[in-house]
């Protein structure tokens, strides 16, 4: 008896310190003013509705959210087959969900927040509501439920709430739907933030808690919600990972670009602006991009083009130029924004930027990318 009573307080001690570490990751993260990623998950029972990477620097209050769709494709070794994200998840276990998407993007979740449609409407409730912009009025028939949605600046309650995310729009297109879905991660966070004190107390606290499935602890739970007051919600940069659709078996699937290469160095690069004091980014603005190709190289422009829609930036068409005897790339102000241009110029690593603000305004553009033969298809590899 004496042998089994050492060890169930050794086991007990052992899992009392294993919590504390867990409350350290975040809550001392947060204290400390250090990183913080966290993964919010969006379901509808077994159904994958969303999956919005938080990527948080408390020191700058700066955040990036990443939209990884649920068709995104891939090999998946513990099914033995191709298929999305979405075949990994299960309400009641989203780790291997969460360990694809920490592949996906390259770096590691620190946590994870998973919500039901149903709470969803619960939490907004407990909110008061989520504040979101409606472009269009809806009224339709969704899954045999009416969907009744106002336009405008509009205050959504429980049900709205829930019907604007399960719903889909047969005439949206994949990126309009992610920003719809980033838009509504977005309100709600800055929802709790907003009602920080009031999820503080006691009975309102316990109902937060009841209405979502998580890995954080309580109390490293209540650390973020006050976090989330401090946070600033119009400076978050929303991406998506891009690609290539492909049938698979049926199933239109989405394939990362560079074999996912690309959205990883975008999410490096994200972490570091995020980390930087710098006030502007290329991402905080809508930028118009005209990519050229002025080399001999087919193919060259779309591959750039590529780079710049990871970066969620507006490249309507990808042509080539006047000549195809550029040996270096040159990127043009258009729109007498130099330092715009300096910042477009930075994602592919090219240090020659001119300002021309007389020319090209009158075709909407702010930026032209004349690629060199010093473009390898990601980065400029010499520059003069």
């Amino acid at each position: 008896m004496l042998l089994v009573l050492i060890a169930v307080v050794v086991l007990a001690t052992a899992a009392y310190a294993w919590i504390a570490l867990r409350v350290d990751r975040i809550t001392e993260s947060l204290r400390r003013r250090q990183p913080l990623n966290l993964l919010f998950v969006l379901s509808e029972g077994d159904t994958l509705l969303a999956a919005e990477a938080f990527l948080y620097n408390p020191e700058t209050r700066k955040a990036s959210l990443y939209h990884v769709p649920p068709h995104l494709g891939g090999v998946i070794p513990s099914l033995n087959r191709v298929d999305g994200v979405d075949a990994l998840y299960r309400h009641s276990d989203p780790a291997p969900l969460v360990a694809r998407v920490e592949e996906v993007l390259g770096t590691t979740m620190h946590g994870w927040v998973d919500i039901d449609a149903v709470d969803l409407g619960r939490i907004a409730d407990l909110l008061g509501g989520i504040a979101l912009f409606v472009p269009t009025p809806v009224d339709t028939t969704w899954k045999d439920r009416r969907v009744l949605l106002p336009s405008g600046s509009v205050r959504l309650d429980g049900d709205k709430t829930r019907d604007y995310l399960a719903w889909e729009d047969p005439l949206e297109t994949d990126a309009e739907r992610a920003g719809r879905l980033q838009k509504l991660v977005q309100a709600l966070l800055a929802g709790l933030g907003e009602n920080r004190v009031l999820l503080a107390e006691r009975a309102p606290a316990r109902l937060l808690v009841s209405l979502v499935r998580t890995n954080l602890p309580r109390r490293a739970l209540a650390a973020l919600v006050a976090e989330l007051g401090r946070y600033d919600a119009g400076r978050m940069g929303m991406q998506r990972v891009l690609g290539n659709v492909r049938s698979v078996d049926g199933r239109e699937l989405l394939f990362p670009h560079q074999e996912g290469e690309l959205v990883k160095e975008a999410v490096r690069k994200s972490l570091a602006a995020n980390a930087s004091s710098q006030q502007a980014s290329v991402e905080d603005s809508s930028v118009t991009v005209e990519v050229l190709n002025g080399t001999e190289t087919p193919g060259l422009a779309a591959r750039a083009r590529e780079v710049f829609l990871s970066y969620d930036l507006d490249v309507p068409e990808a042509r080539n130029a006047d000549n195809d005897g550029y040996e270096y790339t040159l990127v043009i102000d258009r729109a007498g924004a130099v330092e715009t241009a300096r910042r477009v110029a930075e994602i592919i690593n090219c240090t020659r930027v001119q300002s021309r603000p007389d020319e090209g305004t009158d075709r909407g553009v702010d930026v032209t990318v004349i690629l060199g033969r010093d473009f390898d298809g990601r980065t400029c590899t010499q520059q003069p």
